[in-house]
């Protein structure tokens, strides 16, 4: 793995973002969703304790309502769960050997309205996994977005880059980018001259001065980016999700 990143520390920054959110996406998931409703009922006790009488009665495990003199060590105890679950939470978001795992790709995908297949996402994670160890690390991660965005070949794999490329314009994971949401990045990469082009391949008659939206959901995302030149010294293709095909011979006369 190279010691040193050709991406921008901007750029770099986003890419961290969206690893952190793929990996151990699953657990912390659960995590968070068993901590929002632990935080709801410590809220709910406390409301009880402060006024007994205009509350809601709130119930202890059994399904039984808990007394004002319950009431304060039931807090308690749930304020211990509370922060051992913040703990687990952090050790996670520290951990510098977290990976993403096809389950996690997979809930993380999910979430923003694409659904794919084992074979699919099978697929994404062996065309960066270095290791062969069926996850992708931050190693791995960067290695990936590298390749791809400094390919002059057309030739690197890009079923995950196109996802994470998304997902680092889509800053709150919310399923879709506008127009300038991608560029700043577009602008750093291409260069101001072909801005308006490479907006005009990614949005299309989407762009706000075609008469759209200027919005992208994945989906429209995957079909504008789904298909790379990939030039040799003789021979051109087209290369499209999972296939080759030969388009034309430089060499021929036509």
């Amino acid at each position: 793995m190279p010691s040193t990143t050709t991406l921008g520390a901007g750029e770099l920054r986003d890419l961290r973002r969206v690893f952190d959110h793929l990996a151990c996406h699953v657990e912390r998931t659960l995590l968070n969703r068993n901590l929002l409703a632990k935080n709801d009922r410590y809220a709910r006790l406390q409301n009880f304790i402060e006024n007994p009488q205009a509350a809601s009665p709130v119930q202890n495990a059994e399904g039984a309502d808990i007394s004002k003199y319950q009431a304060p060590n039931e807090l308690k105890l749930l304020q211990e769960e509370i922060s051992d679950l913040k703990l687990t939470e952090k050790k996670i978001r520290d951990d510098v050997h977290k990976k993403i795992s096809i389950r996690d790709l997979d809930a993380a995908l999910k979430s923003l309205g694409r659904v794919c297949t084992k074979k699919e996402l099978e697929y994404m994670i062996w065309e960066v996994d270095e290791n062969l160890d069926q996850c992708v690390d931050w190693e791995e991660f960067q290695l990936m977005f590298e390749r791809n965005t400094t390919d002059q070949t057309g030739l690197e794999p890009f079923e995950l880059f196109n996802i994470v490329q998304f997902m680092t314009y889509d800053e709150d994971f919310k399923g879709h980018i506008t127009e300038d949401d991608t560029m700043s990045t577009l602008f750093a990469r291409h260069g101001r001259e072909n801005l308006e082009l490479q907006m005009n391949k990614l949005f299309g008659d989407q762009l706000k001065s075609a008469g759209g939206e200027g919005i992208l959901t994945l989906e429209q995302y995957l079909r504008a980016v789904s298909v790379r030149q990939v030039k040799s010294k003789d021979i051109e293709y087209t290369v499209t999700t999972g296939s080759m095909i030969k388009q034309t011979k430089l060499s021929e006369t036509v």
